[in-house]
């Protein structure tokens, strides 16, 4: 029980931190600002924390090197960064399965933190971070939720043949509804946070290979 309540705690605070640096959305256009006003209010509301089995994260070792760097980055990326750090030993940790790619397959690492396979259970929202290590390319990909990530380390982001670009930390990416996408870490490793309202019944992105498959 203790356990429990220990979680709902951390999870409360990734859940204040989240919203602070949404709302300090300003690169976006109107249906990316649409889309963050809607995650925003969707984490209004909570569900109790789920009996989700733990997998453990085989890129352990990279959190130790992500708090170091941690003391440079702005306060409100810092707050977000540990709340991660806080609930890493409890979630659902799972790799994206991707066919002759097996330097991705050794170097990401993805978990579900609020969603239908999260540590809180649900079905409106999916928010979820994903780790990499340096000099990595996270394969393009889509999906029918729109999505906005929350840029936490150096890193590059692009959409169907457009240029990469770097949002900046604390910077947000709204990908709409089907585009294709994709990332890659620099120098040192990425940590982002990945938010999908949801509004219908969503094919988990851990089911199976797919390039519509997280």
């Amino acid at each position: 029980m203790q356990h429990q309540k220990n979680i709902q705690r951390e999870l409360a605070s990734l859940r204040q931190h989240l919203v602070s640096l949404l709302q300090l959305a300003s690169n976006l256009d109107s249906a990316g600002l649409s889309t963050v006003h809607t995650v925003i209010e969707r984490l209004g509301s909570r569900s109790d924390v789920g009996r989700q089995a733990h997998r453990a994260n085989p890129l352990s070792d990279l959190l130790p090197q992500i708090k170091r760097a941690n003391g440079i980055l702005p306060e409100p990326c810092q707050n977000m960064v540990n709340s991660i750090i806080d609930l890493a030993d409890n979630l659902p940790w799972y790799q994206r399965p991707v066919a002759n790619n097996p330097s991705f397959m050794e170097s990401h690492v993805n978990a579900q933190i609020i969603g239908p396979e999260g540590i809180e259970v649900r079905h409106d929202l999916i928010v979820g971070v994903t780790l990499m290590r340096p000099d990595i390319d996270y394969p393009d990909h889509q999906h029918e939720p729109e999505e906005i990530y929350v840029v936490l380390s150096d890193g590059r982001w692009r959409q169907a043949s457009g240029d990469w670009h770097t949002p900046g930390l604390g910077g947000l990416v709204h990908n709409p509804s089907d585009v294709m996408h994709g990332m890659k870490s620099l120098s040192t490793p990425l940590v982002a946070l990945w938010c999908l309202p949801l509004d219908k019944p969503f094919t988990p992105f851990s089911a199976a290979i797919s390039s519509s498959a997280r």
